[in-house]
């Protein structure tokens, strides 16, 4: 295993694609938050690749993918500003605690800032303590709490049709708002650069 600042980063490649998403299954497993908005998947790894592949980066050591971060930017209707959004990130066991995750935020966050980024967000569950120091860490802040709900529906006679759980099985769960962290503006002379 390599020192701490000789991990390369780089982009992503397509021979990538198995190792991230593997790796993100032992992550960020499923089955321990079966009812998130979002989970993991296959889907996940190739769609960000697809869309964003400037903001899909890996952590090698040695052949072996020791983290990665995949993000986003884009813009809202009405404001002038460009949004990023770090989907993910993860980091393997073994790599942790090296400034390993920090070297994938801080270059995502550069190549954000290069295209005009001004604000970045991201989102985690608010037990994962770890990752809510981690990005406290990068400078990010809570900004509000909302609420997320969710409903479970059963299956009547007819399969087309969905009937709702007896109300005791509903679940509610409260979730920070993505924090955000403002990236100072550009001037015009690093923009043409």
């Amino acid at each position: 295993m390599k020192a701490r600042d000789e991990v390369d980063l780089r982009d992503m490649t397509i021979d990538d694609l198995s190792a991230v998403y593997h790796l993100g299954e032992e992550l960020f497993l499923n089955h321990q938050q079966p009812i998130l908005y979002r989970i993991w998947d296959a889907y996940e790894v190739t769609g960000y690749f697809n869309s964003d592949p400037e903001f899909c980066l890996v952590a090698e050591d040695n052949g072996q993918v020791g983290g990665f971060a995949l993000g986003t930017i884009f813009e809202k209707q009405g404001s002038a500003w460009k949004y990023g959004y770090v989907a993910w990130l993860g980091v393997r066991a073994e790599y942790r605690r090296r400034g390993l995750g920090a070297r994938l935020y801080k270059e995502l966050e550069k190549r954000m800032q290069k295209q005009g980024v001004r604000m970045v967000i991201m989102d985690t569950e608010e037990h994962r303590q770890d990752a809510v120091a981690f990005f406290h860490r990068m400078g990010f802040k809570e900004r509000e709490s909302h609420l997320w709900m969710a409903k479970t529906l059963r299956r009547s006679a007819s399969p087309r049709r969905l009937e709702p759980v007896d109300k005791r099985t509903v679940k509610v769960m409260h979730f920070h708002q993505p924090t955000a962290v403002v990236l100072p503006r550009q001037d015009r002379g690093e923009q043409q650069r």
